[in-house]
């Protein structure tokens, strides 16, 4: 058994902080009272640390296998668990790509000793853009996630077929809505992939998603869609709601869809305040610093271990967003968006709760970091909220023995 004595706990659905302690017992929350005695159970003093709900990331990319020298699972998971993170749903770009049963559970297999909860995305297209794949067969395997991630579903009859199918058995359709070989000099292919997806499903009702929004022209888009009530979900990234385009260099600063302008960020920001965006996701892309310093560099940035404390500092701390609305975006609604138990703190619930100081600064330095990718813009950036305790299934993950990667 497990007793955090002292802990500030928050609950999205409250105003308020209560001060409390919470037993844990074989990977459940067992109670949650003002005082707890439990002479048998191991100790975590709490006091000045605030309890929430472990990070729910539905956008990881482990890089294994076939891409080993990025990334494995374990070094993805141990990111992770250092950044609050405590279920994750993993990309489909691997080699091979889990586009058949096989594949899946080849991929799978890989994941299956993690500490922390690891979902497994299966490609709509065999190789992220070939012909279908048999989506019943994957879903009969335990596939319940669809995605060509950093590629668009190409052909129009294939999106409207798996959002047909996603209507039938409740799978998550997560949608790249970018042609990327265009983005740089046609900004608007963001906007013209979102249209066409939320069209096709105005008369379908499937279960879309639309990852890493980062256009003021989307959301003006969606915000008119959302109130003809059509079905979809909305994710963005830190990197959208922090950074701009104004005087990024190329190279180390590549990703997709691009860093936006200070307009696309300010729509970006209203759109998290007033509760249009549903999901801020990591994107977790790791590279090597020589792939991302090459003549043609990797797009993307390694991120899993940033997004809270990223999102606390851009948004709580600067007063946009209360902690409860910020647990709500980065643990209820991507727990339901992955159709897994709902993130809170109740009795009775699965035990994943992170305890964070949110007095306590830091500064992100390659040398802290358990991701083997560093590829990230934030280097040198101080951050608020430092994440003293991972707690997943009960057992504490985080802080753990061993160096970073």
């Amino acid at each position: 058994m497990l007793l955090i004595r002292n802990s500030n706990l928050v609950d999205w659905r409250k105003s308020s902080r209560t001060t409390c302690d919470i037993l844990i017992d074989d990977g459940v929350i067992k109670k949650i009272d003002t005082r707890i005695e439990c002479s048998d159970a191991d100790i975590i003093e709490a006091k000045g640390l605030v309890a929430i709900p472990g990070i729910v990331d539905p956008h990881v990319h482990l890089r294994q296998p076939g891409y080993e020298w990025k990334e494995t699972v374990e070094s993805g998971v141990l990111a992770a668990t250092s950044g609050a993170v405590t279920s994750l749903c993993a990309m489909p770009n691997v080699m091979p790509c889990p586009d058949s049963v096989e594949n899946y559970h080849y991929v799978r297999s890989f994941q299956k000793d993690t500490v922390i909860r690891v979902l497994q995305s299966c490609s709509i297209n065999q190789n992220l853009s070939g012909r279908r794949n048999n989506w019943k067969e994957l879903y009969e395997a335990g596939a319940t996630v669809f995605t060509n991630d950093g590629l668009p579903v190409d052909r129009n009859s294939d999106m409207a077929a798996v959002l047909w199918f996603s209507r039938e058995t409740g799978v998550l359709v997560a949608e790249h809505p970018e042609i990327p070989e265009f983005d740089k000099s046609l900004r608007k292919t963001e906007h013209a992939v979102i249209c066409r997806d939320v069209i096709l499903n105005e008369g379908i009702g499937g279960r879309l998603h639309l990852q890493h929004v980062s256009l003021a022209s989307s959301i003006d888009f969606l915000k008119q869609a959302r109130e003809k009530n059509i079905r979809f979900t909305i994710e963005t990234c830190p990197h959208y709601f922090i950074e701009t385009s104004e005087g990024l260099p190329d190279g180390f600063y590549e990703v997709y869809p691009p860093i936006r302008t200070a307009d696309d960020l300010k729509a970006i920001r209203w759109a998290i305040v007033s509760g249009l965006i549903d999901i801020i996701a990591s994107d977790h892309a790791p590279h090597t610093l020589e792939e991302k310093t090459s003549e043609v560099p990797a797009r993307g940035f390694s991120g899993v271990e940033l997004l809270f404390p990223l999102s606390y500092t851009a948004l709580v701390s600067e007063g946009l967003l209360s902690l409860q609305a910020l647990t709500k975006l980065l643990t209820f609604n991507s727990s339901n968006l992955l159709g897994i138990n709902p993130a809170c703190l109740e009795e009775g619930e699965r035990a994943d709760i992170v305890l964070f100081d949110p007095n306590e600064s830091w500064i992100v330095e390659e040398s802290s970091m358990y991701s083997k990718g560093k590829n990230t813009p934030f280097l040198g950036k101080k951050l608020d909220a430092k994440v003293k305790y991972t707690i997943a299934s009960g057992k504490i993950v985080y802080p753990f023995t061993g160096e970073p990667v």
